[in-house]
């Protein structure tokens, strides 16, 4: 009875990681990524690249912001250091590499964004700026 329960349970565990798993494939595959402007490094290593990531109806439309290798093209992927609401037409900041390791946003954070990061990469890491964080 017991090796019974067991088998059971492990088919049932097996049952939702596997669901879980498909929702998790199909879902993603429901957004895709818009190129609004691409910023490019004063040596051309790297971009910065802002977009809109739609994924459906229950969603709206968000802009956001990825650094990727220059030749490296966006994935189907969230932003990896910035993210708001809103279309990019009407919100994108507007984004200046002052070197090749710190890219100045144009945003004043208010604690609306979903995602904020301050740097981004472990070795020369790029510092990200914001607008109300610059020193006069």
């Amino acid at each position: 009875m017991k090796k019974t329960l067991n088998t059971i349970a492990l088919l049932l565990a097996v049952a939702i990681i596997g669901t879980v798993g498909v929702f998790n494939y199909i879902a993603d595959d429901m957004c895709g990524n818009e190129i609004h402007k691409e910023y490019l490094s004063p040596n051309g290593s790297l971009k910065a690249v802002v977009f809109q990531r739609d994924c459906g109806a229950t969603t709206g439309y968000s802009s956001q912001i990825s650094i990727l290798d220059a030749n490296e093209k966006l994935g189907n992927e969230a932003g990896n250091i910035f993210i708001i609401k809103d279309d990019p037409k009407s919100v994108a900041p507007i984004l200046e590499w002052k070197s090749d390791t710190q890219l100045h946003i144009q945003y004043e954070l208010n604690g609306r964004e979903f995602k904020a990061q301050n740097s981004f990469g472990w070795f020369d890491a790029v510092e990200i700026v914001y607008n109300n964080e610059l020193k006069l």
